[in-house]
């Protein structure tokens, strides 16, 4: 995510990375972490946004069913396992016993991240895809609730080192929309 911080600060927003271990414990106890910390910093700032890679767009999706601060604004989440990702269906019977985490992103309909409820009324949501993402497909990073969704350059991680995502980042944290191509 650093490479995209200092793009979105050349664009005027002041970041901060916010990391958590992710084999560690549930995506929901991941995200009622991140909803006290953004509870603790939203007071030095007039407005405060998410960015959100991977599973970090699950933890939000589990912050955003927490209490929030007053000047919570827009998330925009990039190659999102929405809807799961068909390799951690694959790779959990050998590794989930090492990441309940890794569980949690099983692209089957009984997933933790498909019994996760629809972006809360009001919430602000745009989705990027990455066009040549294997890890997570474009069908999956959709989500119940989103406000705007765009496919954009490179892979899984790429994307996150790319100008068009930091342009596109700050145009939806702006305006609420992604920038028309």
């Amino acid at each position: 995510m650093w490479p995209l911080a200092k793009r979105l600060e050349r664009h005027g927003f002041e970041t901060r990375l916010y990391t958590y271990f992710t084999l560690g414990p549930s995506n929901r106890r991941h995200g009622e972490r991140f909803a006290e910390q953004l509870r603790r910093v939203a007071p030095k700032y007039e407005r405060v946004h998410v960015v959100a890679h991977s599973m970090g767009s699950i933890v939000t999706r589990c912050a955003l069913q927490e209490a929030l601060p007053e000047n919570f604004g827009r998330v925009v989440m990039i190659g999102p396992p929405n809807r799961g990702s068909h390799i951690a269906t694959r790779v959990s019977p050998l590794f989930g016993w090492l990441s309940p985490t890794l569980r949690e992103l099983r692209d089957t309909p009984d997933s933790f991240v498909n019994q996760l409820p629809a972006i809360p009324v009001g919430r602000e949501v745009g989705v990027l895809a990455a066009a040549k993402d294997h890890l997570v497909l474009e069908p999956s990073t959709h989500v119940a609730g989103e406000r705007d969704h765009r496919v954009i350059g490179g892979w899984h991680e790429s994307s996150l080192w790319r100008r068009q995502t930091a342009e596109q980042v700050a145009h939806f944290l702006r305006t609420g929309v992604f920038q028309a191509e």
